[in-house]
């Protein structure tokens, strides 16, 4: 008799807090400017995160003396790509843009992090708001995300 196992959708953790972020800054700027006003070490991982044909940068900053996990994620990634078309056009470009959280297409970058502490994130929302860069940043539901297994990782 042969058994299936099935990984069920409760096995994904969901401990993590989201807080989005809006604004035009480029990811390396974001970054830079979230480790001065908010106190961060966030450093560019060596591998981006791949989904759906595209790859997004991501920078992380493990607070061993607090035990919190940052993780700062771009969420929309424009890909070029040469087109293989003949004639008038042939020397265009096609230009492709991916969402990781697709529900979510107005938010420009996410911060994922994983603490125990409520207060760290509403601290970490106000700091963030203070960057004059940034436009709005604010806590964000997870359970409401349909693509939430794309912040997994």
């Amino acid at each position: 008799m042969v058994t299936t196992h099935k990984i069920s959708a409760e096995l994904y953790d969901d401990s993590f807090k989201l807080i989005a972020l809006h604004c035009g800054l480029e990811n390396y700027a974001m970054a830079y400017h979230l480790n001065k006003s908010a106190n961060l070490k966030l450093v560019r991982c060596e591998k981006d995160l791949d989904v759906s044909s595209a790859t997004f940068p991501i920078y992380e900053w493990k607070d061993k003396l607090n035990d919190h996990y940052w993780t700062l994620v771009c969420n929309t990634v424009t890909v070029e790509k040469d087109s293989e078309s003949l004639g008038l056009f042939s020397n265009e470009k096609a230009i492709n843009t991916f969402h990781l959280v697709a529900e979510r297409k107005e938010v420009d970058y996410f911060l994922k992090v994983e603490a125990e502490n409520n207060a760290v994130i509403t601290e970490a929302v106000k700091k963030i708001n203070s960057i004059p860069k940034v436009v709005t940043a604010y806590s964000l539901d997870i359970t409401s995300l349909k693509s939430k297994r794309n912040l997994i990782f």
